[in-house]
Formats: structure tokens, sequence, C-alpha cells
């Protein structure tokens, strides 16, 4: 099941959506990645699969938007206890930490947490960074997808420099996120 849910990460990666392949049967992640985004797969293992989006030209080293997308399987984990553990890294890395509440709603009848947090200046690169992390617990693993953004630090009491149009942007993206079950119907997919 591990390696079917890594392989349906990639393929779906590839297309205008992702929605894996019909074999094997299982838990599907469905998002739409954004036009042109190319993957990168970074970790592999029985614990978690790891994977980055990133924009046409940019890189581990020169990114300013990313989306990761992570899958823990047989996770012990909540989606509110990941989304907890989003902001409290947040804490620790930056010179200050902003998070907003953590949204729990069901997605295709699995449950699911969200958060956005901001980040004043990473302790490490001295950049501002903002981050939409959604994570949704299935049966077989932890599912999450994270959209950032990184850019000049943010002053206290400021707004982040975002591009024009970025959070409209992030919005629609967020609602193409959810999770399906080929085996069961109490989560149909598409």
């Amino acid at each position: 099941m591990r390696l079917a849910l890594a392989a349906a990460l990639m393929i779906g990666l590839t297309g205008p959506a992702l929605a894996a392949d019909p074999t094997p049967p299982g838990e599907r992640l469905l998002l739409v990645p954004p036009a042109n985004w190319k993957p990168v797969q970074l970790n592999h293992s029985e614990k978690m699969v790891v994977t980055r989006l990133y924009p046409p030209g940019q890189d581990e080293n020169s990114w300013t938007e990313i989306v990761t997308v992570q899958i823990y399987p047989k996770s012990g984990q909540s989606a509110r206890q990941f989304a907890e553990s989003i902001i409290q890294y947040t804490r620790d890395s930056c010179v200050a930490a902003g998070p907003g509440p953590i949204t729990e709603k069901p997605v295709n009848g699995y449950p699911s947490a969200s958060v956005p947090v901001a980040c004043s200046a990473g302790r490490n690169s001295g950049k501002g960074g903002f981050v939409l992390a959604t994570a949704i617990q299935g049966k077989d693993a932890l599912y999450v997808v994270q959209r950032q953004w990184r850019g000049p630090p943010i002053p206290q009491g400021g707004e982040p420099a975002f591009p024009p149009g970025m959070l409209q942007q992030w919005s629609a993206f967020a609602q193409t996120v959810g999770l399906c079950d080929t085996r069961d119907s109490r989560h149909p997919c598409p």
C-alpha cells in the first residue's frame, strides 16, 4: 500500500490533476497542482513520502513559493495534532510567528485540519514566510499539503509583501485538496 500511495502521488503530479491511477485500489490524495510546477521527490521511506512542487525556474535554493505534499502511512497523529505541530515548528524557527486559527472540517468524510501561519523572519534564512497547511487523516495514512511563500522579513505589525493575487490563487488551490478511497463508498472518488 505504501508503494501505491507514493506511485499514485508521482503519477498524478505529472497530469493536470492529482488523482491516482485506478489500480491498485485504495486512498487517493486529490489536488490540482499549479500549472507548470515541477515535482521533486525528497523522501520515500516506510515512514513518509515527501514531494515538493516548484514554480518554473525555481528550486530548493531559490524558491519564493512551493507546495509540499507529505504522506505518513499508518501515522498515529491526528490532523489537528499535525496542524499544532506546524504552529510549534514555526514558533521555534522564526523570530516571531503569527498563527491563525486551526480550522477543522471534514473533507469527503475524513477528519481534516488547516492552519495559516506567518513567520516574521526565519532564524536561519532571515526571510519572512507564510504557510497554509492542510492535514487530512485517512484510514491508511495522514496526508498533508502545505503551500508556502517566503520573501522579505515581515515587520512587526506589518503586512507580508505577497505578490498580487497570491492569496486568491492559494484559496482556489486549497479548494482542490481532498482525499477519496476507491474501496469505500463513504469517501467516493471523482
